[in-house]
């Protein structure tokens, strides 16, 4: 570790000037208004300096990439893509995406800062299924001659091409834009289960309205974030240099595109558990958790018993699949279940939140209480399935459940 490393006041802080001199497009800031949903995956990912070991120190928003994240020892460029319709190929990625990815690496390599990042193509909704793309997403150093061709067209030197496929990150599976806002505002519930979901959405409102002034980088707005955060809450910790302190000339080209941890420390309450700090993890690693998970873990319910909720949908999920393709009228059917499924279940929600003063241990772990009142009552989940559509079987009835509240239609009791 050299003596600067050692000097540097905030981690991060180095990484953080040296993308501040990198090549940028500055496209991204002039159309930022059509990208909403980059906004937001940029809330997502801010919540991630929480991490007290290794979560990045900085946001930075529309520099080199869609989104940089500044770790003391590295920096993540990340490239957000959405998609209208259907699935992502190879070539897709190929020709919205990577190439924006090839050019951030092309000029790394020339400021010969390459290996300080990553490269990392993170993409709204599923890939195609064919035994090609799944490889090259798994392990993008498996790519055929060509999507090799196809990275040296968009300006790739050919004795590069192994090194930025080793450094390159594909992770597809993130929220879709119809959807995106309850899966942001359900992990911040399953991080502060104390908040009311009206805190949440407070909470989350004023996250994206500081993500979207970094995202124009202060255009059009009275201050920059720095300021107006500095306006509102006098005891923000300031953890970026301001006019006139040494390291100000670095980093102010990005100053007002820079979300950081004391940032975000000052917006929101602390955290309440270890078991948050993994949730974080999984967002950082751009892991897609089901609404179903978030819900059930920020009313309460136990690791165990979302294991077991998710074991039963899919065993669930496979009967549904088989029903759908043998069964003309099965989507009414399903339906049919769902609304009497749903009646039972929000009935036993309502009953243990009417009994909260008499039973306040079931009131503060409502999905554990509705978990196990609709479980000791097999027969009135059998009852469910006039049809029958799913056996009568109570446990793929339960399991159903899990699948509508994956749909959000059924919110475990937090409502």
């Amino acid at each position: 570790m050299t003596d600067a490393t050692k000097q540097e006041p905030t981690p991060g802080l180095g990484n953080l000037a040296t993308i501040a001199k990198a090549a940028n497009d500055p496209t991204g800031l002039d159309t930022f208004a059509r990208y909403v949903w980059q906004a937001k995956q940029v809330v997502r990912q801010w919540l991630t300096c929480l991490r007290e070991q290794d979560g990045p120190a900085f946001a930075v928003c529309e520099q080199i990439e869609d989104l940089a994240l500044v770790h003391s020892d590295k920096v993540r460029l990340i490239q957000l893509k959405t998609r209208d319709k259907g699935s992502w190929s190879v070539v897709a990625m190929c020709e919205s995406g990577l190439d924006a990815l090839v050019r951030s690496y092309v000029n790394a390599r020339k400021a010969r800062c390459h290996e300080l990042y990553s490269y990392e193509l993170w993409l709204e909704g599923t890939t195609a299924p064919k035994a090609d793309t799944a490889s090259f997403v798994r392990d993008p150093t498996t790519a055929g001659n060509d999507v090799r061709a196809r990275l040296v067209a968009h300006g790739l030197i050919k004795a590069w091409v192994d090194d930025f496929l080793q450094r390159l990150v594909i992770e597809p599976g993130q929220p879709t834009q119809m959807y995106i806002d309850k899966v942001a505002m359900w992990e911040m519930s399953a991080l502060w289960p104390a908040l009311s979901h009206q805190e949440v959405q407070h909470l989350y409102e004023r996250l994206l309205s500081a993500a979207s002034a970094a995202q124009t980088g202060g255009a059009g707005q009275p201050a920059s974030i720095q300021e107006i955060l500095a306006a509102a809450l006098p005891h923000v910790s300031h953890d970026l240099p301001r006019l006139g302190e040494p390291g100000w000339s670095d980093i102010e080209p990005i100053h007002d595109q820079t979300l950081s941890r004391s940032m975000l420390t000052s917006l929101t309450p602390p955290l309440p558990g270890e078991r948050q700090h993994q949730l974080l993890a999984r967002m950082a690693n751009g892991s897609a958790t089901s609404l179903m998970e978030l819900k059930m873990r920020a009313a309460g319910a136990s690791t165990t018993l979302i294991e077991d909720v998710q074991e039963l949908r899919a065993t669930m999920e496979f009967e549904r699949q088989l029903l759908l393709a043998s069964r003309e009228n099965a989507e009414s059917e399903l339906e049919d279940l769902a609304r009497r499924v749903l009646r039972m279940a929000q009935a036993t929600s309502t009953r243990i939140k009417l009994s909260a003063v008499g039973n306040p241990v079931a009131a503060g772990r409502p999905a554990e209480a509705i978990a196990a009142d609709l479980r000791a009552r097999p027969h009135d989940l059998a009852q469910c399935d006039r049809q029958p559509v799913l056996h009568q079987d109570e446990e793929l009835i339960f399991g159903y459940l899990g699948h509508l509240s994956d749909l959000c239609r059924f919110d475990w009791g937090l409502s």
